[in-house]
């Protein structure tokens, strides 16, 4: 019990720490998706996804056992999943800042970004996420300055 509560605590912390940063995301994500129908800030202004896009479905469909449906969506969601699930034990259960955090950060970023890159090169346009948007900012602009 004296655990949990120092857990809950930990978290209490980061919450108060971070609610700035919390309420703009969630600002953004309202203004986004009724605006846009979308989140990815990359997607809404180039019309292109992001090495991330689809990351969010991708790990809720995996942590749901639904891993092929998963991997689909974005085949690095396994790598954020193992690295968030370390990084998250440690800061709050463990109450320690995990050494090499940035080392095994930027692994799974480099991993990502691969998958990426192979993604767009091989895969695109395909199945979502991989798709374009065709609402996005910089066609608007392009078409109305066209039109002009």
């Amino acid at each position: 019990m004296q655990k949990m509560q120092i857990i809950i605590k930990r978290i209490g912390r980061d919450l108060r720490d971070f609610w700035g940063a919390i309420l703009a995301l969630a600002l953004y994500n309202a203004v986004a998706r009724i605006v846009f129908q979308a989140f990815c800030p990359q997607l809404i202004l180039t019309g292109f996804p992001c090495a991330g896009c689809g990351m969010t479905r991708a790990v809720f469909f995996i942590l749901t056992g639904r891993f092929a449906r998963g991997m689909r969506l974005n085949p690095a969601a396994p790598l954020w999943i193992l690295f968030l699930g370390w990084f998250l034990g440690n800061r709050y259960v463990k109450g320690a800042r995990p050494k090499r955090m940035t080392l095994w950060l930027g692994l799974v970023c480099a991993v990502t970004l691969a998958v990426y890159l192979y993604r767009m090169i091989n895969c695109f346009p395909g199945e979502p996420p991989m798709v374009y948007y065709r609402d996005n900012i910089l066609r608007r602009i392009f078409a109305a300055a066209a039109t002009e």
